[in-house]
């Protein structure tokens, strides 16, 4: 059973969790989705310190609970996330005089090292095999074609396309309006014409896919395939951009299963491979194509450019370029040579 001394310093933690929580969304302007990771991060911290007023831990306590993550065999990135929210959650009390707290004792913690991997990217030609592939076997083309295509063409992030509504799309000017992206900052994202009417078949012409199925028996059925937003919609419309075949708004997950359906189906999957990987291709692809990073950080709505830089996939073209400039570039092997000196 749990102490008297166990209930009384959870309750205590319990209420400078809700008191720092209340600062982050009042004060620091979080979203939901950072409350709720910081919360959960949180939470895990102080669980580990039940029976302690966390305000008395000291800067010993936290290494070894760093080193309790590292045990669990969490990620690095994942170490270091939970250090953060824990040294962001002390910095609050310190700079409050109403807490008998003087030093961050998460201060100084170190953060783990994190191996640089090499980002997952679709290549161009796998980009256009998995936009032809879905209008060649997708069963509500129209729609997933738009999906991928605004993620592909756009750099959009999977949160921000699930919460698009038919009214960011403007036509006219060429633009897509995404809302309370990440930060909760507004941006504008320009629209090709490929895109644009990609949008606008989803849109506006419905179209029906007739597909002739030979069934066990030798009968020959025809299904029907709507595609277009109109069909998708039941009860009441909320304007939500992409909906699923049941009219509902989509979720990350639902996208995601979607995409890896259609990558495993094409051949084009690879390990890693996320739907990340899109808004990165296409983000790879406009660097490539010389788009300056400032550029770029307006369009990916990155806080900045030093983010970026380690965003984008390595350009090999260019690094190849830039090796054919080594002196021993042209040297080739005298094969001639070789044979005779050899055969002495």
């Amino acid at each position: 059973m749990q102490s008297v001394l166990s209930i009384v310093k959870t309750s205590t933690n319990d209420i400078y969790l809700r008191e720092y929580l209340l600062y982050l969304k009042s004060d620091k302007g979080a979203r939901p989705k950072t409350l709720t990771g910081y919360e959960m991060d949180l939470r895990r911290f102080m669980e580990h310190f039940k029976t302690i007023d966390v305000l008395d831990l000291r800067q010993q306590d936290i290494r070894e609970y760093k080193f309790s993550l590292v045990d669990r065999g969490l990620a690095p990135r994942t170490v270091n996330r939970h250090i953060s929210v824990i040294r962001s959650f002390f910095e609050y009390f310190v700079d409050h005089d109403d807490y008998d707290i003087m030093k961050n004792p998460a201060k100084n913690i170190q953060g783990m090292k994190v191996p640089r991997t090499i980002p997952i990217t679709l290549g161009e030609q796998q980009a256009k095999t998995l936009l032809d592939g879905i209008m060649l076997t997708g069963r509500y083309a129209i729609r997933d074609y738009a999906i991928f295509a605004t993620f592909l063409f756009t750099g959009i992030r999977v949160s921000e396309l699930i919460n698009l509504k038919v009214w960011d799309i403007n036509f006219q000017d060429s633009y897509i309006h995404v809302r309370d992206g990440k930060g909760g900052k507004d941006r504008v994202v320009p629209m090709l014409p490929q895109l644009a009417n990609a949008l606008q078949l989803y849109l506006q012409n419905g179209v029906v896919y007739e597909e002739l199925q030979k069934k066990k028996n030798k009968r020959s059925i025809i299904n029907r395939y709507k595609c277009g937003r109109k069909f998708f919609v039941t009860g009441e419309d909320d304007q939500t951009l992409f909906l699923t075949k049941d009219g509902n708004p989509y979720s990350e997950k639902g996208v995601d299963w979607l995409f890896k359906s259609y990558t495993k189906r094409l051949a084009v999957y690879k390990e890693g491979l996320s739907l990340h990987a899109l808004r990165r291709s296409c983000l790879t692809y406009l660097h490539k194509s010389g788009v300056d990073l400032f550029i770029l950080k307006e369009i990916s709505g990155h806080a900045n450019v030093g983010t970026l830089q380690h965003y984008l996939a390595i350009d090999t073209s260019r690094t190849l370029d830039a090796m054919k400039s080594h002196p021993l570039s042209h040297h080739q092997i005298d094969h001639g040579l070789v044979n005779i000196v050899r055969a002495k």
